[in-house]
């Protein structure tokens, strides 16, 4: 008797995995990528950013020391850099919003300022603000597509900035987020 359950509960939860991924899937189509077709600004920070995330992860999985933390911080100002961007500006955050790389903060190899970029502004948590309550960021981990967008007016300057961030690596199991982002 316990056969014919047990058959039908598997077949309920194969059912229920299914729909929910396939739930997942369009959720994600027509909201993210609809916005990078129909959005200039958002389709170039998206094909700019999306060619490099692979080289990215790696670089961002093998910081362990200041020298490897320099090979992800000259390949994130060479991503910001793009010259099909005026001026871009690239953040790498952890999942849980730790941000690892900012091209807008100045280099500190020495660490002599309250804030920059290096190893150990990194390692305590000193580079830039957590990042995790950023919407684009956010988006990209709870987004089974792993992208996320956004345009904001900053509360700095009065300019508006747009973000198009994505995930390195797999919904749920992955390295951290990037974010590019231009003012317009």
């Amino acid at each position: 008797m316990k056969t014919p359950t047990h058959k039908f509960l598997l077949v309920l939860a194969a059912l229920f995995f299914t729909s929910f991924n396939v739930s997942a899937a369009v959720e994600c189509a027509p909201e993210v990528p609809g916005l990078i077709v129909t959005d200039a600004t958002y389709n170039k920070l998206y094909n700019i950013l999306k060619l490099d995330t692979a080289a990215l992860k790696t670089k961002l999985d093998a910081v362990k020391d200041q020298a490897t933390y320099a090979l992800l911080l000259k390949f994130a100002r060479v991503v910001a850099t793009d010259p099909k961007l005026a001026k871009g500006r690239l953040i790498i955050a952890l999942p849980d919003g730790t941000v690892v790389v900012d091209t807008s903060k100045l280099d500190d190899p020495a660490n002599t300022l309250p804030a920059g970029n290096s190893f150990k502004h990194f390692s305590t948590k000193t580079v830039n603000e957590n990042h995790n309550s950023r919407i684009a960021i956010l988006d990209s981990q709870l987004h089974v597509c792993g992208v996320g967008v956004e345009t904001k007016v900053s509360t700095t300057d009065n300019t508006k900035e747009s973000y198009v961030a994505i995930r390195l690596g797999a919904h749920l199991n992955n390295s951290g987020t990037a974010r590019l982002s231009v003012k317009q």
